[in-house]
């Protein structure tokens, strides 16, 4: 049975949900919040294999939201605002329902969040959170725990992957670190964004990130630097 969390400020959406849940074979609703903060501590404790999740709510956003679960489960985000689709699409969530919905629709969508879970089981890397970028004619999924740093070439950046790979893409290094989670990227330089899970160890001016790959640190970032060292 897939144990489900819904949590929705509004106590309507929150009430429509539960009810299509029990009305769907197969998947068992733990709990419902309209408070979003005080989700993320049940979430937390508890097994939780498929989160319907707001996007837009008053003490928290559904993507910070995500980003404070220490196990993250398969999300359906659920949205009065078709804007923020991509975004949800990016971090690897199963499917995007736009308010109101009706059943059918919300079926497609647990169907889609089922073979999900299934693939996730099954250690798929393909679902793996990441971004997607233009390069060469066509849109390039990259995972973000492929990415070893990012580097600034004028109006386009390469993303360095690990395996020695790379990716340019017509974006700027600042709107590009907008799409990375801040928690797992930091931009140490004018031309650098580096992946924090790759530093090998920092130095007073440069980093090296693992395969010895040397990245300078811009004067201006200096003290991001010295707070990353601390907590590292």
């Amino acid at each position: 049975m897939i144990k489900c969390v819904v949590v929705d400020d509004e106590p309507l959406a929150v009430s429509l949900l539960s009810r299509y849940i029990r009305q769907y074979d197969g998947i068992e609703l733990m709990d419902g919040f309209s408070d979003g903060l005080e989700s993320i501590e049940y979430i937390n404790s508890n097994k939780v294999d498929l989160l319907f999740l707001d996007i837009l709510m008053p003490d928290i956003t559904g993507i910070s939201l995500l980003q404070k679960l220490e196990h993250k489960p398969v999300v359906i985000f659920t949205s009065a605002h078709r804007d923020f689709a991509v975004d949800g699409y990016e971090i690897g969530i199963a499917d995007y329902l736009l308010k109101p919905f009706d059943y059918n629709r919300f079926a497609v969508a647990v169907q889609r969040a089922i073979e999900r879970i299934r693939l996730k089981e099954e250690g798929n890397p393909d679902l793996a959170p990441g971004v997607f970028v233009r390069s060469e004619y066509q849109t390039v999924k990259i995972s973000f725990q492929d990415i070893l740093y990012a580097e600034s070439l004028d109006d386009y950046i390469r993303i360095h992957l690990t395996e020695s790979r790379s990716v340019i893409t017509l974006i700027s290094l600042k709107s590009f670190l907008t799409k990375l989670p801040a928690e797992d990227f930091v931009r140490v330089h004018r031309r650098y964004i580096i992946s924090i899970n790759k530093i090998h160890s920092i130095g007073t001016k440069k980093i090296i990130l693992k395969g010895n790959v040397e990245i300078p640190v811009g004067d201006t970032y200096l003290s991001k630097v010295q707070y990353l060292r601390s907590k590292l």
